[in-house]
């Protein structure tokens, strides 16, 4: 294995704590996945800077061990996937449909798939291409019932009569029909059946206007792992490929998934203090007897939640220990016992990581503030540190790590 780091403090700065990303586990989960996926191609999705664990990193890492697309939201993204030159197909769906954007006609200089789920966005990317002089590749997006992106049911005759047009004279390529199911965690919800069965009607409707799109793809984590039959021909992988919980009722490990964030701190003081003494703002926690408490240097400004608060889930000494008292902008303490238990300045406190190791997982940090994992690992502040541990990459040009 090879380590190396990225976003490290300023030289002679005390770091506050420090994410590590292990890019074998992201390896090793993308070829279970394809394993369990029926589809011929497989995405891996990178949105939100691949879920907090590093764009260009994860990219390298999912490329090598199989993915043969991947996914992000905002076309800035892809841009920068291109710019470290990284060149498989790569889908982007949420950007501004602007005539003077820039954005656009660089996506398409470079080689970007686009989704459009309305006419209007049809012709900003058509105009955009014949500005560069180049056919740009969109994946027709349908609105099956999320209310969020792409073109209702009732729209989508006038989207792909357009888009055919489009094709015909040379300024667009239809490459992909897709949708996103408005109750992908909740895989058994009758809705889904409902909603893929108008995906397959939307995809006869444009294969009947003269449009031969080469992929259609609706399912994301959690229907790989519990319904396959939604696989046709691609299948796009985001919380799962970071070993989380893409369903309440799915356990990673089950499926052989493993987290690939940890995140860790130094303890900066260990003190002791009497019983009755208040601790943080509004003194929200009380001691009822004499207790040592130990300072943590990250807090909400480094994504930590406010509602983690009296949980027993940091691992601290061979142990877990609550946090005590209001987490702060850039600190938080917890609750050591009438004994320290052995702890001193300098140990390492494991906020969350891979569960095997008796670390509190992200998505039990999620559950305790009635939320999700998800939303734990994309809030983790870029001002900490990323060190990665990385695999041994094969003879894959995609493959290679990017240093820093």
């Amino acid at each position: 294995m090879r380590h190396f780091a990225q976003n490290t403090s300023a030289p002679g700065t005390v770091l506050s704590g420090q994410v590590s990303v292990d890019l074998s586990a992201i390896s090793d989960n993308v070829r279970r996945l394809r394993e369990l996926s029926p589809a011929r191609h497989f995405m891996a999705v990178v949105k939100g800077n691949a879920y907090g664990h590093g764009l260009v990193d994860v990219a390298h890492a999912a490329l090598a061990a199989g993915a043969d697309w991947l996914g992000t939201a905002q076309l800035t993204e892809a841009i920068i996937l291109r710019r470290a030159g990284i060149t498989a197909p790569v889908l982007s769906w949420l950007y501004l449909a602007s005539a003077s954007s820039d954005v656009i006609r660089e996506a398409v200089e470079n080689d970007v798939d686009m989704s459009v789920g309305s006419v209007a966005q049809l012709d900003v990317v058509a105009g955009a291409a014949r500005e560069v002089g180049r056919s740009a590749a969109i994946h027709l997006e349908l609105d099956s019932g999320l209310s969020r992106g792409g073109a209702r049911m009732e729209d989508w005759p006038e989207l792909i009569a357009a888009a055919r047009k489009a094709e015909l004279n040379g300024s667009l390529g239809v490459r992909g029909v897709w949708t996103h199911l408005a109750w992908a965690d909740v895989p058994a919800h009758p809705a889904n059946a409902a909603a893929v069965a108008a995906f397959e009607d939307a995809v006869r409707q444009a294969r009947e206007a003269g449009l031969e799109p080469e992929l259609s793809h609706v399912s994301s984590s959690a229907n790989i792992l519990d319904r396959p039959e939604f696989a046709f021909d691609m299948v796009r992988a985001g919380l799962a490929i970071y070993g989380l919980a893409p369903a309440d009722h799915l356990d990673p490990a089950e499926f052989g998934l493993r987290p690939a964030l940890t995140v860790t701190a130094p303890v900066v003081l260990v003190k002791k203090v009497p019983a009755g003494t208040g601790v943080s703002y509004e003194h929200q926690a009380i001691t009822h007897e004499s207790r040592y408490l130990g300072l943590i240097p990250l807090g909400y400004a480094d994504g930590i939640p406010k509602g983690i608060s009296g949980r027993s889930i940091v691992q601290l000494g061979g142990r877990r220990v609550p946090v005590i008292g209001k987490v702060c902008m850039d600190q938080f303490m917890v609750d050591l016992g009438p004994e320290t238990g052995g702890v001193r300045v300098g140990d390492t406190a494991v906020l969350f990581g891979d569960p095997d190791t008796g670390a509190a997982s992200a998505d039990e940090w999620g559950s305790a503030i009635g939320s999700h994992g998800d939303e734990i690992i994309n809030r983790i502040a870029p001002r900490l540190p990323r060190a990665y541990e990385c695999p041994d990459y094969q003879d894959s040009p995609e493959g290679a790590p990017h240093v820093p």
